[in-house]
């Protein structure tokens, strides 16, 4: 009789443990569709304002604050440098490559670039995205991040815009800016009466996010890649460590033509301006994938002629022997870099 029913109690075990587990699986596929390109198409976006919360440091060249804005209804942090000089030309959304958490900064990987665009004259806006810093943990499934941090950049652009419609001379009436009352005045700045441009920078991981913001956005933004990862998801989570038969699995699971990137190309606004940059010397993003987006790009505007829609501008450019900073080359491309953002 013990028997039986200790048979009876491990059956009905298994049983809700496997109910538990579909329900959990059935939860998790609707959360990863919400979250592929076609479902951010119509992401609900939202605007937010952009906290400073304090001065990180200042020099001859700029005044570093750390700030933070709301996205996805969680905090993300990020760096805001303001040219000391004065006489912001517009502000650069940077998009920085992949970071290991540990050992992280605000700033990290985005800062030494930044350092010649503010020279020429260039605000800096570079998020820390989910996980780092003080933004809020990734949310579940981490595998998204990518998508999340496509939602970063589309709410940050989309706040930054109102700035940039703002008539107000100073940041504490700024829609969108504010300072923590806790920043000291002797800390505080006036920003210029509203941003005249707002564009793209972004280097690997943070170039396949542009490429995705670019998408959604469905405005001409004009937008430098360095060394983007431009080979669509999952296949790209599968090359940088995920492996085949994560892939594989999640090729199962899902519409996997609805995270392909390379799919909707058709929503790139017309008269989208992209200066490309790829090294032929790197070891970590294959210049092949940027050979592959420029062929892809090509092949579109030639669909796009045959209906009368306009082009996307790119500017496709091979530094031979560079890595995948670009290095030795930065005070050739730097300086390029403002021209195109500036032309």
């Amino acid at each position: 009789m013990k028997n039986k029913n200790l048979k009876r109690f491990v059956f009905v075990i298994i049983i809700f443990f496997t109910f538990v587990s579909a329900v959990n699986l059935e939860a998790q596929e609707r959360i990863v569709n919400n979250y592929s390109l076609r479902s951010l198409l119509t992401y609900p976006y939202r605007t937010s304002v952009i906290t400073i919360q304090r001065l990180a440091f200042k020099n001859a060249l700029q005044y570093a604050y750390d700030v933070t804005f709301t996205s996805m209804g969680l905090t993300v942090s990020g760096r805001l440098s303001i040219p000391a000089a004065g006489n912001i030309k517009g502000i650069v959304m940077m998009l920085r490559g992949h970071q290991r958490p540990s050992g992280y900064y605000t700033g990290k990987g985005t800062e030494n670039p930044a350092k010649v665009y503010l020279e020429h004259g260039w605000a800096i806006i570079a998020p820390d995205f989910f996980g780092y810093a003080s933004s809020s943990p990734t949310p579940p499934p981490s595998f998204l991040h990518q998508f999340y941090s496509t939602i970063n950049a589309v709410e940050l652009y989309k706040s930054l815009e109102l700035a940039s419609e703002a008539q107000s001379t100073a940041v504490s009436n700024s829609p969108v800016f504010q300072y923590n009352p806790s920043v000291p005045r002797p800390d505080r700045i006036t920003l210029p009466a509203r941003l005249n441009k707002i564009v793209v920078w972004g280097h690997s991981n943070g170039g396949q996010v542009a490429l995705h913001f670019l998408q959604v956005i469905q405005k001409p933004v004009t937008t430098v890649l360095w060394a983007p990862v431009s080979l669509s998801f999952p296949d790209s989570a599968g090359h940088y460590g995920r492996g085949s038969e994560w892939v594989d699995n999640f090729k199962e699971l899902y519409q996997v033509e609805d995270f392909a990137f390379i799919n909707f190309l058709d929503k790139i606004a017309d008269g989208t301006r992209i200066r490309l940059n790829h090294g032929d010397n790197d070891a970590s993003t294959p210049k092949a994938w940027s050979d592959a987006l420029s062929k892809a790009v090509e092949d579109e505007n030639i669909r796009r002629d045959s209906i009368g829609r306009g082009r996307i501008i790119l500017r496709y450019q091979v530094y031979r022997g560079a890595n995948h900073n670009l290095n030795p080359y930065w005070s050739t491309i730097l300086p390029r870099d403002v021209t195109f953002w500036e032309e």
